[in-house]
């Protein structure tokens, strides 16, 4: 379940004021929303997706984060589980400059936040090349990849764990076997 906080602030303030919590917050509308904690099912799959993709792509050339690192969503701040944009020279830099790809963790507080109001907001970013929704405990994700400049309505979903995804702007393809190696 997502909690409101009762804070109102721009985002320059918000990224002051998160830069001095422990709690984890998203910036949404003008509000503060406190970020759901999450399954061992779904660190799971989100850190192995990290380590594959921190494995494949050269860091000179691509920044792979987690979800501490944020991303300016026209009124929000977000605050995705996977991050990968263009190596970025400012090391001190709090939010994403230009994002390729980001991945969502399905959790069950946030799931109509993840296909509802975080798909519109990313899929508007002008750098995004691919959206990538996974589920925690099943070897099944949605994909929205832009082809000649959009992307689809809906999304290609991508069921089995003989599956993969393949990520041709980033020259890489990710077996559902390592994403949910010791899950499954």
């Amino acid at each position: 379940m997502t909690v409101h906080a009762p804070l109102s602030m721009s985002k320059e303030a918000f990224f002051a004021w998160i830069e001095q919590r422990e709690e984890r917050y998203e910036y949404v509308g003008g509000r503060v929303v406190m970020m759901v904690y999450v399954t061992l099912n779904h660190a799971l799959v989100a850190s192995n997706l990290l380590f594959v993709l921190k494995s494949r792509l050269p860091a000179e050339q691509f920044n792979v984060v987690s979800a501490d690192f944020a991303v300016n969503v026209g009124d929000s701040v977000r605050f995705p589980d996977i991050l990968v944009q263009a190596a970025q020279a400012d090391l001190r830099a709090l939010e994403a400059k230009a994002p390729i790809l980001i991945v969502e963790v399905l959790s069950p507080g946030t799931l109509h936040i993840d296909f509802g109001d975080k798909r519109r907001e990313y899929l508007g970013l002008p750098t995004l090349d691919t959206y990538l929704i996974v589920s925690p405990d099943e070897p099944r994700a949605w994909i929205w990849q832009r082809t000649d400049g959009a992307f689809p309505s809906e999304p290609e979903i991508i069921e089995g764990l003989d599956k993969q995804v393949v990520l041709p702007t980033l020259g890489a393809r990710i077996a559902f076997a390592e994403v949910y190696r010791g899950i499954l």
